[in-house]
């Protein structure tokens, strides 16, 4: 397929999601977009503009699937089950859903609740609402128990808007997982136990060891740390700490990024280098999908697994697309998946746009950057300007912030991180081994150290952030209108440009 009608399609469709979300057309304007498009295509065939004429269908044809997704999908959601039942006690009966989310007070976990007990009557579900639940840290309650609870359910409430800085529309934020609920500290019975997916539950259990290990021979804070950067373990570092990670502009490392996933992919690959070619792809693909699953599937990990996936297919079928395609066809497999991440789940804007800098800014900037000696410290310059330049605009618009040193910062402490994920995941792997086990520890530790005297260094300079910022949407939008303009103009036209037979 050539560049600009790939292009075309996924970006109209991309453009219909966000309208949709945005105005709420209906299912007509989805259809009216369907149907010019089909009415326009035979009238613009005609002539000597062929190629225009299908360009404009398929951009229409584009944006109205992107309606009708949006539109589909919020038609078959569980938004209102639980109304009559909201700020009243009741008992509710489920399984919990996903892998708990331990915080530093408090864990959230995720129900879906299969029955409720109201008034000494029991009603069964036609369908599984999801209700976010906050328990204490202790009794442990793990992924797929069986569980009754007493308490009273509560719609979601967005957070007040601080001073220059938008309202979190906290109740979308929940809804795009399909979540329109919450209880607070109910009275909880474990009822039993492993009535999740079998696959799922024996990852978690893997993934419990390993993490195990790591807290066995690394201390805190620097095992919570370990946890997230190699199997994205949701454990809190404490806000106090949290907040220097983003005062220094490197909070990105507290939890798993998709260059861990590259890492792991290219580990499987060379595991399984003995196997023959095809086979060889086929085990790559499993495993990145299982350690997928094990990690918890958040929107940078299913991105990265999904790009992964893509690039393996395209070994298969002999067709290795460039990244740009590979990463535009993995963001508008997941939009299309969930429409609701595209304005709602800042965390895949924020990946998304993350690698999008490395695929488009990167090559523009590298002219400027010749000066520096050292190939190695040019690209760490480079890649950590590029991604801390594109990704400016989104910071500003959620959060109203800025690290005005989160650039020197991040030289100093990324080029470490991957030393301190193979060592962390020697130990997660080896800790039972008595001499071998202490000595990766004492190493994996001794990176981990680094990486926090280096962040509290970072956070104690005078200014490290700037706070209370106002940065309206027309501002984002400006921001971006003019960065894709000058990546356009300026980039390497010889790699800009694939082959129209490509793909």
């Amino acid at each position: 397929m050539q560049p600009k009608y790939f292009f075309g399609f996924i970006i109209s469709f991309i453009v219909g999601v966000a309208f949709e979300n945005i105005f709420r057309f209906g299912y007509s304007a989805g259809f009216l977009f369907v149907f010019l498009s089909a009415i326009l295509l035979p009238k613009l065939w005609r002539g000597s503009h062929v190629k225009h004429g299908f360009f404009v269908s398929l951009l229409l044809l584009g944006c109205g699937t992107g309606i009708l997704r949006v539109d589909v999908s919020q038609a078959h959601t569980d938004a209102h089950v639980l109304d009559r039942f909201t700020e009243k006690m009741v008992t509710v009966s489920g399984i919990v859903l996903d892998e708990p989310d331990v915080r530093e007070n408090y864990t959230n976990i995720v129900l879906e609740t299969h029955n409720v007990l109201y008034d000494e009557t029991k009603i069964n579900l036609d369908t599984k609402p999801r209700i976010l639940v906050r328990v204490p840290v202790f009794p442990e309650i793990l992924y797929g128990d069986e569980v009754t609870m007493i308490g009273k359910i509560t719609l979601p409430k967005n957070f007040a808007p601080e001073e220059n800085q938008k309202a979190f529309d906290y109740r979308s934020y929940l809804a795009k997982d399909n979540i329109y609920y919450q209880m607070f500290f109910p009275s909880i019975n474990v009822v039993s136990h492993d009535k999740g997916n079998i696959v799922i539950q024996k990852l978690f259990a893997l993934k419990a060891w390993l993490m195990g290990n790591i807290a066995q021979k690394i201390p805190e804070p620097e095992s919570s740390l370990a946890g997230g950067i190699t199997l994205g373990a949701k454990q809190s570092l404490g806000e106090e700490l949290l907040q220097k990670f983003r005062e220094t502009g490197v909070a990105h490392i507290v939890v798993l990024s998709g260059y861990n996933i590259a890492v792991v992919a290219g580990i499987i690959s060379w595991l399984v280098m003995f196997l023959p070619f095809s086979l060889r792809l086929v085990v790559s693909a499993l495993g990145i999908i299982l350690f997928a699953l094990m990690v918890g599937g958040g929107a940078t990990v299913v991105r990265a697994t999904i790009m992964a996936l893509i690039i393996i297919l395209a070994r298969v079928l002999g067709r290795e697309g460039d990244a740009l395609r590979a990463l535009v066809l993995a963001g508008g497999v997941m939009v299309f998946a969930n429409p609701m991440i595209l304005l709602y789940d800042v965390s895949f804007q924020l990946s998304f746009s993350a690698t999008l800098a490395l695929v488009t800014l990167v090559p523009v900037l590298e002219k400027y950057f010749t000066i520096i000696p050292s190939r190695i410290f040019r690209e760490i310059v480079i890649t950590t300007f590029a991604t801390q330049i594109f990704v400016l605009p989104l910071i500003l618009y959620h959060m109203g912030s800025v690290s005005l040193i989160g650039l020197i910062s991040n030289i100093f402490i990324l080029p470490v991180v991957p030393f301190a994920m193979l060592a962390v995941a020697l130990v997660a792997g080896f800790a039972w081994v008595p001499l071998v086990g202490s000595v990766v520890a004492f190493v994996a530790y001794g990176v981990l150290a680094y990486i926090f005297l280096a962040v509290d260094f970072f956070a104690r300079i005078p200014f490290a952030a700037l706070q209370g910022i106002s940065f309206p949407l027309w501002a984002l939008a400006i921001a971006y209108v003019l960065l894709g303009y000058y990546i356009v103009k300026n980039f390497p036209k010889k790699v800009f440009v694939p082959d129209d037979s490509d793909f």
